[in-house]
């Protein structure tokens, strides 16, 4: 795609390239308080740009997006272009999307425990309760083991043996260390570079360095033979340690040979049948109390961090609020804003009243819904027509507070078939409002399609509907019609 300020000088740029480049140059963040990230170009544009014949689902004024849109999101893309802040409503949008998958993951494992066990969550941690007292009992059953009578010596040799291996454990580590020390002995390095030294101290003085190299050539002699004396000896006791540690291993290894006869002797009385039996439950009750263990403390985890969060949530609900109190005087000027709208753009029969747009605190709201309303209302609102007009009043008043606060974003406001169904009455007003705005300010653009029949005036209703403050035909920027040459591509696409 070609893009740039001189049409003999464009430049090439691929689709996300040029949507960031239209995004910073039309949607520029002037306040730190007034943002938000993703697609704004993509995103705001549905507002400046409507089909709206095109979305005839759309009947709430702040969902000016195409698809469907969380709440949160809503509230985010209108206090933008309102110049509200924002910042707060993004951090608990995301603090509650975070909230939302540690939830569905708490339900997601809990699901799991019922499927797998067939027990609910409460359930669940009974049973972990009932395994853990069974583990303690067979614990403590093992720790209480007694022998039979008949088996009282080979328990006593058992004992005694085991207590030997455990000395003569200790003694193997102990002269494993020492060994290992003497090892380390054998690296340390005596080596002195006469020659870079006598170098360095004759760049100094003359001959100075020839005398220090013949001093140090002495005492690197003399060390010498002390290390060979230190070697021969660390060799001497390296070898009586080796000595040592393979006896001791021999013993240890003997001991070991007669315990496992001893156990045999056992088994074969069937002695150890019971404590083995023990044994065996004792791992599978265990391996079982893992296995629920792992999934009840990642439940308990995340049920942490949710209440964590949930605090948290209060607080940032908390600043939405003050960011609102705030903002109070911009709020009353865009209700003002709305009322003048309602007065002067759009017709309304006597006695008709009612007609507002609010933003209010609801402090003591749930935990996934926001700490305020925004409501944009007017008279006989469910009726087709009024329910459009309620779109065309709130989209005219986000685009003139715009334009009077001289905002950074873009000053036209395209409205394709939004007033379809809509009284001959206000269709006229409402022109004559936006024709009188722009003469006050002109530097907007405000372009709106109509079928031929649906802005005529005939003769004999302009007492009664009233006529337009200007000359129709000035205005018309483009004419179509259902022949092929006379569509605005050239082409019928169906």
């Amino acid at each position: 795609m070609l893009f740039g300020t001189n049409l003999d000088d464009l430049e090439e740029y691929t689709k996300p390239e040029l949507r960031k480049i239209l995004a910073n140059k039309l949607f520029p963040f002037q306040d730190d308080k007034v943002f938000f990230e993703g697609n704004r170009f993509r995103t705001l544009m549905n507002f400046f740009i409507k089909d709206d014949l095109e979305h005839q689902k759309r009947v709430e004024p702040l969902n000016f997006l195409s698809g469907s849109s969380k709440a949160r999101e809503v509230a985010v893309y209108n206090f933008f272009l309102l110049g509200l802040p924002t910042k707060d409503i993004i951090r608990y949008d995301d603090i509650a999307k975070e909230y939302d998958d540690f939830s569905k993951t708490v339900n997601g494992l809990e699901n799991k425990i019922k499927i797998d066990y067939g027990k609910s969550i409460e359930e669940f941690k009974s049973e972990r309760i009932k395994i853990e007292q069974s583990i303690s009992l067979l614990e403590n059953s093992l720790k209480d083991y007694k022998f039979l009578d008949n088996y009282k010596n080979i328990e006593k040799q058992l004992i005694e043996m085991t207590q030997q291996i455990n000395e003569r454990l200790k003694e193997y580590h102990s002269l494993s260390r020492k060994l290992k020390k003497i090892k380390e002995a054998f690296q340390f390095n005596q080596d002195v570079d006469i020659k870079q030294i006598r170098k360095l101290y004759n760049e100094v003085h003359s001959t100075f360095g020839d005398l220090v190299s013949k001093t140090l050539e002495e005492i690197t002699l003399f060390k010498k033979e002390i290390l060979e004396n230190r070697n021969k000896f660390l060799i001497t006791k390296e070898a009586q340690l080796q000595k040592s540690i393979d006896d001791v291993l021999m013993e240890i290894s003997n001991l070991e040979q007669s315990r496992s006869e001893l156990y045999r002797k056992l088994k074969e009385k069937g002695a150890l049948d019971s404590i083995t039996n023990t044994y065996e439950q004792l791992t599978l009750e265990k391996t079982q109390l893992s296995g629920k263990t792992q999934i009840l403390k990642q439940i308990d985890e995340l049920q942490e961090m949710m209440g964590n969060l949930h605090v948290t949530i209060s607080e940032v609900k908390r600043d939405i609020l003050n960011d609102i109190k705030q903002y109070a005087k911009l709020i009353n000027d865009l209700r003002a804003l709305f009322l003048e709208i309602l007065q002067n753009a759009i017709f309304l029969e006597e006695g008709d009243s009612g007609g507002y747009f609010d933003i209010s605190p609801k402090p003591d709201t749930p935990r996934n819904q926001l700490p305020f309303k925004i409501e944009v209302e007017i008279p006989k609102a469910d009726a087709l027509g009024q329910s459009r007009l309620k779109i065309v009043a709130y989209d005219m008043m986000v685009f003139l507070n715009n334009i009077r606060t001289n905002r950074q974003v873009p000053q036209f406001l395209i409205h394709d078939g939004v007033y379809h169904g809509i009284s001959l009455n206000s269709k006229i007003k409402s022109l004559n409002y936006i024709y009188h705005q722009h003469l006050a300010y002109p530097q907007f653009q405000y372009i709106v399609t109509f079928n031929e029949d649906e802005i005529y005036i005939p003769e004999e209703k302009r007492d009664l509907v009233g006529t337009l403050d200007f000359d129709l035909s000035n205005v018309i920027i483009a004419e179509f019609n259902d022949s092929q040459q006379g569509m605005i591509f050239k082409r019928d696409f169906k």
